[in-house]
């Protein structure tokens, strides 16, 4: 595959500028700021136009917040003229360099692909398997700390192979630079080049270790295979793979036989649900927003109908 040229201009093209104005206020939970934001939209249209065809762009400092759930992550948040630029970057110098090079069994951050993409592989291939071999075994992998051990040098070796525009890899480069450890999860660019950094693994694993049946949501990947013996020689050059790429498997990494159950992308091997207490947690805290007027009846409904689909049992039992 060539590299790409002629990406930056993209990114300062009005037009574009205007659509990602738009799309950052339309998924901004902010809303007082989006309100404040869409009163100077030209102004603020201008300025990002500005940056970007001086190349002056400097990425600002990041509001830092740590979840809990499902796990404890450190996650940034930026401000709104941060937000399109990085936005700009996807979509007009990411997407086109890196999208065409990935693999379909890797099933994250694409349009048609995602959660659901990646349950229905799952579920394909374990019909697939049991009619195929009866008895098999799956290699379920996690690697520790994924965006926090990204390797900055590494991507930026990875991504000089696949775009020549020096302007683009600039801006890039600044974005990845601005984080001193890894990538700051909650930024676009970072979902991006978290897909793209283990994409040589996804050719190694297909091409090399020949696995027919692969999948790989981000730092989460499926192995099936007949053979168990065969998965515990696939594990030891996976990791011996990763150590080149700086990365390194969880603990949690094992063999599961097909009679096992196990978790994946939140859903066990049938394809249902397991977090139903989180569910119901999340159902309660929907019910006392909208008894307090903070949200509207339309977005209760949806929750409710979207709990509903991951977990029809257990409304249908009242327990949800």
């Amino acid at each position: 595959m060539k590299r790409r040229n002629n990406l930056y201009k993209n990114t300062y093209e009005l037009e574009n500028i205007i659509q990602a104005f738009n799309e950052v206020c339309k998924n901004t939970k902010n809303k007082r700021k989006v309100h404040n934001y869409k009163q100077y939209k030209c102004i603020y249209i201008s300025r990002v136009y500005n940056t970007l065809v001086t190349r002056t762009y400097k990425v600002g400092p990041y509001n830092v917040f740590t979840i809990y759930e499902p796990k404890e992550r450190r996650i940034v948040s930026q401000n709104m003229h941060d937000k399109i630029i990085n936005h700009l970057v996807s979509r007009h110098i990411l997407y086109p360099a890196l999208l065409p090079c990935l693999i379909n069994a890797n099933v994250a951050s694409r349009v048609n692909m995602g959660t659901k993409r990646g349950i229905e592989l799952a579920m394909n291939f374990h019909r697939i398997c049991k009619l195929k071999y009866g008895k098999y075994y799956i290699l379920k992998c996690d690697i520790s700390k994924f965006f926090a051990s990204i390797n900055h040098d590494i991507l930026k070796e990875k991504l000089k192979r696949k775009i020549k525009d020096k302007d683009a890899l600039n801006i890039v480069f600044s974005i990845i630079d601005s984080d001193e450890n890894g990538l700051s999860i909650g930024n676009m660019t970072s979902q991006v080049l978290a897909i793209f950094y283990l994409n040589d693994l996804d050719h190694y694993i297909k091409e090399i270790l020949k696995i027919k049946y692969y999948i790989r949501y981000q730092d989460d990947f499926l192995l099936f295979h007949p053979s168990k013996s065969y998965l515990k020689y696939c594990m030891e050059q996976i990791k011996i793979f990763l150590s080149k790429e700086q990365l390194i498997l969880n603990p949690k990494t094992r063999i599961y036989s097909n009679n096992n159950n196990f978790i994946f992308l939140g859903r066990n091997k049938k394809g249902k649900y397991s977090k139903y207490r989180d569910v119901h947690r999340k159902l309660k805290k929907r019910i006392y927003l909208y008894k307090n007027g903070l949200i509207s009846f339309n977005s209760l409904l949806s929750s409710i109908n979207c709990y509903q689909h991951l977990c029809p049992t257990k409304f249908k039992n009242n327990k949800c």
